[in-house]
């Protein structure tokens, strides 16, 4: 068994999953292609799940499977299914959630082709489908009197799926619920920043907005977007006093969601895991609404490639 402790998140038990997963060769030369790596630099590795492979594992099943299934618009044909049950307990410890194994990455490029929870039919129900790095050293190590909660978000709510949220988190007291991130919110039919937000308290009041952490201010409109009817493809490149997300429209070119270059203190800094997950939130409202009732049907998310540093 392996425990996983998560601050903002409901703790729970994990235990490896009885599927694995394979990277190509053939993959991680295409992202180099795609990203336009430099030979100085070691490639990405994309798992396409397809067989098996030493990078990911199951690590919640409280709420839910992941299983390697056939799925039309994947790339190969094959995805991940992770699906949360029906009547799932609230929090990420009760649904259903995969992790890089053992290993941790700091800086470099991640990211994820993925069709999201889809709700239709069912309500305003919370439903997360998240795709983050995350490190269990809740130590103070920047010195400011809180946890710290190192962590990189990139979440759809299914009832809004035309909205992408990215964070970054890096401080989190349990107690207080006193934190240190940054979100932003992007309505990808449009390309309408919604919220772009620095908070020192959960549901506090966004504080001044610094250079460089709002950028851009409006992004390439996606029409039709729908990552819970379509796979999309969500990539972030994060470096020491970077973090730069971004997105491809409906031709294939690449679009810039978020280019953080703010105060280098609103960055994560610790190694972290590579996480995917799919969970019920009770408290997470979208910003078109309140949607947090409890699925009363299985929801599934369909993750066809997943990226992560060498």
């Amino acid at each position: 068994m392996w425990d996983i402790s998560r601050p903002r998140r409901t703790p729970a038990r994990h235990r490896p999953a009885k599927w694995l997963v394979r990277a190509t060769p053939l993959a991680a030369a295409v992202m180099t292609l795609v990203l336009g790596a430099s030979s100085a630099v070691a490639a990405p590795v994309t798992e396409e799940w397809t067989g098996s492979s030493p990078y990911f594992r199951q690590t919640s099943a409280s709420g839910g499977t992941a299983r390697n299934v056939s799925v039309t618009g994947a790339n190969d044909g094959k995805a991940l299914e992770l699906r949360l049950n029906a009547r799932p307990g609230t929090g990420p410890g009760n649904g259903v959630e995969i992790s890089s194994n053992s290993a941790t990455y700091q800086y470099g490029t991640y990211g994820t082709r993925i069709k999201t929870a889809d709700c239709t039919g069912l309500g305003r129900v919370g439903v997360v489908t998240g795709t983050f790095t995350y490190s269990t050293d809740h130590s103070d190590a920047n010195g400011n009197g809180l946890p710290d909660n190192d962590e990189i978000d990139v979440e759809v709510l299914c009832a809004q799926p035309n909205v992408v949220w990215l964070t970054l988190w890096t401080d989190y007291n349990d107690a207080n619920a006193a934190v240190r991130k940054i979100s932003r919110a992007i309505d990808m039919r449009t390309g309408r920043v919604l919220y772009n937000c620095y908070v020192e308290q959960l549901g506090g009041d966004c504080r001044p907005e610094q250079a460089g952490e709002n950028s851009p201010a409006s992004v390439t409109p996606v029409p039709g977007f729908d990552s819970s009817t379509q796979f999309r493809t969500f990539m972030f490149d994060w470096q020491a006093d970077r973090v730069t997300f971004w997105s491809y429209d409906n031709s294939g070119n690449r679009i810039t969601l978020w280019d953080y270059s703010g105060p280098t203190a609103r960055i994560p800094h610790k190694p972290s895991a590579f996480m995917q997950n799919v969970w019920h939130t009770g408290d997470w409202d979208p910003l078109d609404g309140p949607a947090h009732n409890q699925p009363q049907t299985a929801v599934p998310a369909f993750v066809d490639s997943t990226t992560l540093p060498r």
